[in-house]
């Protein structure tokens, strides 16, 4: 019996001791990457080269469009990179130096050069004390673009799914306006004293949206579900453009803002006014979760084709995903950013604002696929530019995460729907 006894005792030793290390193994692996944290400065001897695969004019014409930005910003707004601050009077003088420089049409050494000069570089840098887990190209690129659907400002047989509007009762509460960490603080008064957690001070607190009641209360909005499948919003008159295509309808939503050929022969585009504050989540990762597809087969055509073909499950997958968008009627055709600022194909990227400035200058280092004449991907291309950080989604959580936006056309659509590739971003930083 004393043998079984301290047996007993040492296998539980181990499997305290093995389950402490799969613990903080874990941990490492999945810990929260803090704003402070997300970037690391690139010495000077470690920059990559800085080649860019698009002519300069791009560059050039992107840049003005930042620029309408930056000059909309109070001179003394902080911009974070987490290990460094900079005012926004200095990112716009940096930038508009740039401006100027680019004008003169100099070579890309010379380009070069004057961001060596004017410049530091920071990098996404995905850290870790686990030799094995050390990722040369830690960010995952993705791709959107502006999709083209047919609609009618009036139902029909044809055009019967709705595009909503904002609905007055969704509201958004800053909760970084609350005194939350005074409540962290009493429920767990040990988060702090962790080395490997966040400290009180740069805890983040998100927007939170939600339905406000007649009574003064708030709770969460409607879900997918409820508003496509269960008509809450029927008869609100929120209805701003009917679409004759429900697939068309749910990509709309992912990519943010698209397109509307109207009966009328006059075009509309239609932009992001809000969302409903559920979480995303991927259909591709449900349907590889249910076994219908293989991970190394989901892109967005081959979900739409098994959408398609399997119509009679279409609500069922689109209600695995709560998250809804609404939009508003924009007064061009061109995609805006969330800034309000129209954003340029192959040179405007899209990331989670909680990490990395709006406005910023970035460079991204990935590699974009080459199509064959039946629109098939024929490889996949090296891709280093220079770009800027002027829009953000839902589904782009993180520090290792970029949506590259593609463009309004037929390459765009097939290049962004199968993006999803690993590579490395960079931040320039003012002097």
């Amino acid at each position: 019996m004393r043998f079984k006894r301290r047996y007993g005792l040492g296998v539980a030793g181990c499997t305290l001791l093995l389950g402490l290390a799969v613990f903080f193994i874990n941990l490492e692996t999945a810990k929260l990457i803090r704003p402070q944290k997300a970037l690391q400065m690139v010495a000077e001897n470690q920059w990559p080269v800085l080649s860019d695969d698009l002519d300069l004019s791009s560059l050039q014409s992107a840049l003005e469009r930042n620029l309408v930005y930056l000059r909309k910003l109070s001179g003394d707004s902080i911009f974070s990179y987490g290990v460094l601050e900079v005012n926004a009077g200095q990112v716009l003088a940096a930038q508009s130096a740039l401006l100027a420089f680019l004008q003169k049409k100099p070579a890309a050494q010379e380009l070069e050069s004057f961001l060596r000069k004017n410049f530091v570089l920071l990098e996404s840098v995905r850290s870790s004390w686990l030799p094995w887990q050390k990722n040369e190209n830690p960010v995952l690129f993705t791709g959107y673009y502006v999709p083209i659907l047919h609609g009618s400002r009036h139902p029909d047989q044809r055009y019967r799914y709705p595009l909503y509007r904002r609905p007055s009762d969704l509201v958004v509460i800053e909760s970084g306006r609350f005194d939350l960490r005074r409540y962290v603080a009493k429920l767990w008064p040990w988060l702090a004293k962790l080395p490997f957690g966040p400290r009180l001070e740069e805890l983040c607190f998100p927007l939170l949206r939600g339905r406000l009641l007649d009574n003064g209360r708030v709770v969460p909005y409607h879900t997918r579900a409820e508003i496509d499948y269960a008509g809450k919003l029927k008869g609100e008159k929120l209805e701003l453009l009917w679409v004759d295509d429900e697939v068309d309808r749910f990509f709309l939503q992912i990519q943010g803002s698209g397109l509307v050929r109207l009966t009328t022969g006059k075009t509309v585009m239609v932009g992001y006014a809000e969302a409903n504050g559920h979480p995303y989540r991927s259909i591709g990762g449900w349907l590889i979760e249910q076994g219908l597809m293989e991970r190394g087969e989901v892109s967005m055509p081959s979900i739409r084709a098994w959408i398609k073909s399997h119509p009679e499950r279409m609500a069922e997958i689109f209600k695995v995903n709560p998250s809804y968008v609404f939009f508003r009627e924009l007064p061009n055709s061109e995609a805006l950013g969330c800034y309000d600022v129209p954003i340029s194909a192959g040179r405007s990227i899209a990331t989670d604002r909680n990490f990395f400035p709006g406005g910023a200058l970035a460079l991204i280092s990935t590699t974009l696929p080459t199509f064959s004449p039946t629109d098939e991907v024929a490889g996949w291309r090296p891709c280093n530019r220079l770009v800027f950080n002027q829009d953000t989604g839902g589904a782009i959580k993180g520090p290792f995460r970029v949506d590259l936006y593609c463009g309004a056309d037929k390459p765009a659509e097939l290049t962004a729907g199968v993006m999803k590739q690993p590579g490395r971003l960079f931040f320039f930083v003012p002097r």
